[in-house]
């Protein structure tokens, strides 16, 4: 249960992330610098698994997850740990080549985005059974998740994003942190800003990857409650 969009700029772009959950979930820890095969990484850490649902490294490769169905009965792992073992990747294409090598019969249904800069971004999609891999990931920007009508939800928050788009003839990141932060019609399961009596927007990120550095602002709660407040910066590896 998710809303993700992003935008290029010159050497880098901007990513921004609503984290959906269900209520009874632990509070995530704000995002940290990790490490995976010597790169380093910026991160939030679920606390009920331990994965996460977005890392940034120091190549300027972002990955993103959104989940999808719950797929074919059985032992699983959590889709977040998935992003931890991703982290290291140089570029978005050694990301999708290392996702391929991977047993991916152990986790449900997930989509993930890999962004790097100056390329178009990647998308990877695992129903449970099968990988697709979509080199013009661009093209599905922005991407919902949801557990709650998820056709229906996608349709709205399109909508949303489409008439955001319209009205100010461009795209740029000003106008995707009001569209992740809107309520739309109203707050509710359809909305980006998603409020629900079982779940709702439980934190947002936003990164930012320039030429010299990668940042993760954050906040611990959904965008219409307060303003990202928490940063971490990497110094951009050569």
């Amino acid at each position: 249960m998710c809303t993700v969009s992003w935008v290029h700029q010159a050497d880098g772009y901007h990513l921004l992330s609503n984290r959906d959950e269900k209520r009874m979930r632990g509070t995530a820890l704000a995002p940290r610098v990790m490490e995976c095969g010597g790169v380093r990484y910026l991160a939030p850490v679920d606390a009920d698994y331990g994965g996460t649902w977005l890392a940034a490294n120091e190549f300027g490769v972002s990955v993103c997850l959104l989940n999808g169905g719950s797929g074919p009965a059985g032992p699983r792992r959590s889709r977040g740990l998935l992003i931890r073992e991703l982290a290291w990747a140089p570029s978005a294409a050694d990301c999708v080549l290392w996702i391929k090598q991977l047993d991916l019969g152990r986790f449900a249904p997930f989509t993930l985005v890999v962004l790097e800069p100056a390329k178009a971004a990647i998308l990877a999609d695992w129903d449970g059974e099968a990988l697709a891999v979509d080199p013009a990931g661009d093209s599905h920007m922005p991407l919902t998740s949801s557990s709650y009508d998820a056709a229906g939800v996608r349709r709205s928050r399109v909508a949303d994003f489409e008439r955001r788009v319209r009205a100010a003839g461009s795209l740029d990141p000003a106008l995707l942190y009001w569209f992740q932060a809107s309520h739309g019609s109203s707050p509710d399961a359809y909305s980006s800003c998603m409020h629900r009596e079982d779940a709702e927007t439980v934190s947002f990120s936003w990164v930012t990857v320039t030429r010299q550095t990668v940042r993760v602002l954050y906040s611990p709660a959904a965008p219409c409650h307060c303003s990202p407040s928490e940063q971490q910066i990497l110094t951009r590896a050569a």
